[in-house]
């Protein structure tokens, strides 16, 4: 046969180096199935080794199936299947586009650096030692006692610092939550469409996921009639993905069922604060206390690297929920307590209040251009949040074909597809469009770039 170039990696063994190489040639395509192979003294003298260690390292692939050897004739390469090359995969978060209108995240160029660096030192400079020990595993009580009353005054939630707990994030919330559900029944109703990172957490929990149609007023509860669950999960302020705020009257009647039925009511409230029209919808906790867990979070308010969140746990859940949580690692001590610092200075609410102008200002600005260049897309009217709903009107337009086109250009979006629970029951069409993302100095050329895509596209 024809002389074999190999390259031996000089930080294994010489046996070893020569069987990794062997076993490289052939899995990628330059030893062929049937080739035969030079003989053992041959190799031996060529790569100045030992015919012993030849000998081995053949033995071995051999055994291994990549090498066919019998008595009297040539060594030569077994037929190895060489599995084909894994599909890309892709996933609308995977990357980052250049022109980024992928929901979920605020404007991370407005973090508050100045600010926050200014809580951090006050925490670090006039905290007394026994601060950095092990914390209270609900969370320090300075936070507490702050989002408490933070909480009252800008989301009409009705707790004390004891009923919240402190967590890594509305991910490990939910987790928690879960967790305590699997031991009380292991079925959770959930909106369809909704974030598929919190069907998949709580599917990897072990619960049955439940899916509940959403309509323009939020949660079709009449759905709820009957079903055997441990809890609900809602996004009243704004529903994920399709926008909705939901309406006064499905409020009373989701908790009228949740009182009949003894289940809970879990809200996630994860951009609450953000409305643009008038002042802030209330929290659906404030209807029924003893019946809603409500979680929030800092990630849309400063920023989701914090992963601080909290719990407003009623009594009948409480000890459950924080029995799981304090057999897990806590959340940064200086990190609550900055974040404490943060709310008590008034930092925080004048934080918010300048980015729900800008937001306001984004959105608008991409509405008004979507609506001139796309009146295939229907603009849902709901002012809130840090994403807006287009849904799309015309039949023959492909929601994946107009997502994969947005990549191919540069522009990160998100069809509504991949929240729905049942794909063959899908009755929601369209893009969510996240205003937030881009960095502000980019935000003019994220939105012409988003508009000569959809302009393009038809």
């Amino acid at each position: 046969m024809t002389d074999l170039q190999l390259d031996l990696d000089p930080t294994l063994g010489k046996r070893a180096a020569l069987e990794a190489a062997l076993r490289d040639a052939i899995r990628n395509g330059r030893l062929v199935a049937g080739q035969r192979l030079p003989s053992s003294r041959t190799l031996a003298s060529d790569l100045d080794m030992s015919r012993a260690t030849a000998v081995a390292a053949y033995g071995q692939l051999v055994a291994e199936g990549f090498l066919l050897a019998e008595h009297g004739r040539s060594t030569t390469v077994a037929d190895v299947p060489n599995p084909p090359p894994p599909a890309p995969m892709r996933h609308p978060f995977w990357t980052t586009p250049r022109f980024d209108f992928r929901p979920g995240e605020p404007a991370t160029d407005s973090f508050p650096r100045r600010d926050w660096l200014r809580s951090v030192r006050h925490v670090l400079q006039d905290s007394p030692d026994d601060v950095f020990g092990y914390a209270d595993p609900r969370g320090r009580p300075e936070l507490r006692m702050a989002l408490a009353s933070q909480l009252g005054r800008s989301r009409s939630v009705l707790c004390s610092a004891d009923s919240i707990s402190v967590v890594g994030g509305f991910a490990s919330a939910v987790s928690y939550l879960a967790e305590v559900l699997m031991k009380q029944g292991g079925s959770i109703a959930v909106e369809d469409p909704m974030l598929f990172l919190h069907r998949d957490l709580l599917e990897l929990a072990g619960l049955k996921v439940v899916p509940i149609p959403v309509d323009g007023e939020g949660i079709i509860v009449d759905r709820l009639d009957g079903l055997d669950v441990g809890a609900v999960l809602v996004t009243p302020a704004h529903q994920h993905p399709v926008g909705a705020t939901m309406s006064a009257e499905r409020r009373s009647q989701l908790v009228a069922w949740a009182r009949e039925t003894d289940t809970w009511i879990i809200e996630d409230d994860y951009d609450g604060e953000f409305r643009y029209d008038r002042k802030p919808i209330g929290a659906l906790q404030a209807l029924a206390p003893d019946q809603v867990i409500y979680a929030g979070t800092a990630s849309k308010t400063i920023a989701p690297a914090l992963r601080l969140g909290w719990l407003v746990l009623p009594e009948g859940v409480r000890r459950a929920v924080q029995r799981q949580i304090h057999i897990r690692a806590g959340v940064s001590t200086v990190d609550q307590l900055a974040l404490a610092h943060f709310i008590e200075s008034g930092t925080y609410d004048r934080h918010v209040r300048a980015m729900r102008a800008n937001y306001r200002d984004r959105r608008a600005e991409v509405v008004e251009r979507l609506a001139a260049v796309a009146p295939w897309l229907e603009i849902v009217d709901h002012p809130a949040g840090l994403h807006l709903t287009a849904r799309i009107l015309d039949p023959a337009v492909d929601e994946d074909a107009l997502v994969a086109a947005a990549d191919e250009a540069g522009v990160g979006l998100v069809g509504l597809g991949i929240c729905h629970i049942d794909p063959t029951t899908a009755t929601h069409r369209g893009l969510m469009i996240g205003f937030g993302r881009p960095a502000q100095h980019n935000f003019a050329a994220s939105v012409d770039a988003l508009v000569e895509v959809l302009a393009a596209f038809r």
